[in-house]
C-alpha cells in the first residue's frame, strides 16, 4: 500500500483533472436536482474538494457555517439559466458539483 502522501497526491491530481471552466448553462441540470455548491472565491476549490471527497464533516461545517460554502442563491440560479456570460470554475466530486465563479473575460470551451 502507498503512503499517505502518494494517495494525497493521486487524489489531488483525480481531482483536479476533473476541474475547468464551464457556462452557467452547463450547470442548469445539477441545480435542478439541488447538487451545486458555491465555494467562495477566497477558498481554494481543490482543497475544498478534496475535504468534500474525504469526509472532512469539521472543515466542510466551518465553511458552510462561515458561508464560504453554500448553495447558490437565486440570481446565480437565474444566472445559469438565462445568462451566456455567466462563467464558472467547477469540479465535480459526486454527488455534487462545487463552483467557483470565474470573471467574464476568462475562457470557457
Amino acid at each position: 500500500m502507498s503512503g499517505g502522501d502518494d494517495d494525497t497526491d493521486g487524489l489531488r491530481a483525480r481531482v483536479e483533472a476533473t476541474m475547468g471552466p464551464v457556462r452557467g448553462s452547463d450547470l442548469v441540470a445539477h441545480l435542478g436536482r439541488d447538487a451545486v455548491l458555491v465555494v467562495a472565491p477566497a477558498l481554494d476549490l481543490v482543497a475544498c474538494a478534496l475535504a468534500v471527497v474525504r469526509d472532512d464533516a469539521e472543515a466542510v461545517r466551518g465553511w458552510v457555517a462561515s458561508g464560504a460554502l453554500r448553495k447558490p442563491t437565486a440570481t446565480e440560479h437565474a444566472a445559469a439559466r438565462d445568462d451566456a456570460d455567466a462563467r464558472w470554475l467547477a469540479v465535480v466530486v459526486q454527488p455534487y458539483v462545487l463552483v467557483q465563479a470565474l470573471a467574464p473575460s476568462a475562457p470557457v470551451h
